[in-house]
């Protein structure tokens, strides 16, 4: 399976078509008004002063986009962690794109190969690589008036043959996540369900890769299967359908993206846009919006599709 297009989103013009992905959804439901800057108005902090952690995943992402393709191609193991490595270092020097000093590089970098080695001779006996980085879309509702369109992109697409006594897996998603330090994996994260249903699969795999540099290859590298049944599925799909028809469409209907405070300062990090909403009046929040945030284009990751055979 190298091309996920569950359901077609071909229908008549004057329908309205909401397309969401996982890290749309998060936001919203964590703040309206801080989705509003982000998606609607395309504001977001310069490059300099975004969080770390996110530039991390985001260079070891690239990195293993290039040594999965490669094991796809068939090509030798040395050649795909010098590629991966390269790759990191080329997007790490782009200070458009990346704000980590180079010691940090250098730890991405180590983590990054160290984490390839460990699972090499799995990755080389036991997977069939599907796709990388592969998007899709598919329709979660349909009425008359509306249609609602969720996207993604999966890291990696496999099927899995089991070595022994082993299960194999079919159209098996595998998302990386690098961490620093150790914190629960939930299963009832919207992205993880979200991949499992654009797949068609019962199961999911994080492949955790740790940035510490003390810590044992067992404690650091994991892969930790999450299981996903029909039902539990469907029900994330019914309360994800509520949210969207009674709340998103409501703020989209009146143009008003409410605050919540809630959220301003979650797991001891402060909202990028609290400066905006600390504002008193409509004028002091887009005088600020306009001075110190940049307009990035919006991304849509339904754009990539490959529609071939759809």
């Amino acid at each position: 399976m190298t091309n996920i297009i569950i359901e077609s989103a071909s229908a008549a013009a004057s329908k309205a078509n909401i397309v969401l992905d996982a890290s749309k959804i998060d936001l919203f439901e964590t703040c309206p008004a801080r989705y509003n800057f982000r998606h609607n108005l395309n504001k977001t902090l310069p490059i300099a002063q975004k969080a770390k952690s996110l530039d991390f995943g985001s260079l070891a992402h690239v990195g293993l986009e290039v040594y999965f393709n490669l094991l796809k191609e068939g090509i030798n193991y040395s050649e795909r962690c010098e590629a991966a490595k390269m790759k990191i270092r080329e997007v790490s020097s782009d200070p458009n794109i990346s704000n980590s000093e180079p010691e940090e590089v250098d730890i991405i970098l180590n983590s990054v190969e160290q984490s390839c080695d460990y699972w090499r001779a799995e990755d080389e006996n036991s997977l069939e690589i599907l796709a990388v980085e592969q998007a899709f879309a598919y329709v979660l509702y349909e009425d008359e008036h509306v249609r609602i369109i969720i996207s993604g992109k999966i890291d990696l697409l496999v099927n899995k043959r089991g070595i022994g006594r082993e299960a194999s897996y079919d159209n098996l998603p595998i998302d990386h996540k690098t961490f620093s330090r150790e914190s629960m994996t939930l299963r009832k994260s919207n992205q993880f369900i979200n991949y499992a249903a654009a797949c068609g699969s019962n199961y999911l795999v994080i492949n955790k890769i740790g940035l510490q540099k003390t810590l044992k290859a067992e404690d650091k590298f994991k892969r930790l299967p999450l299981s996903y049944d029909p039902l539990y599925i469907q029900e994330w799909k019914d309360n994800l359908t509520k949210l969207i028809l009674n709340e998103y469409l409501g703020c989209v209907a009146s143009e008003s993206w409410p605050e919540k405070p809630t959220s301003c300062n979650k797991f001891n990090r402060l909202c990028e846009y609290y400066d905006i909403c600390d504002s008193s009046g409509k004028e002091a929040k887009l005088f600020k919006l306009e001075s110190n945030y940049i307009t990035v284009k919006p991304f849509d990751v339904t754009s990539n599709l490959n529609k071939e055979g759809s």
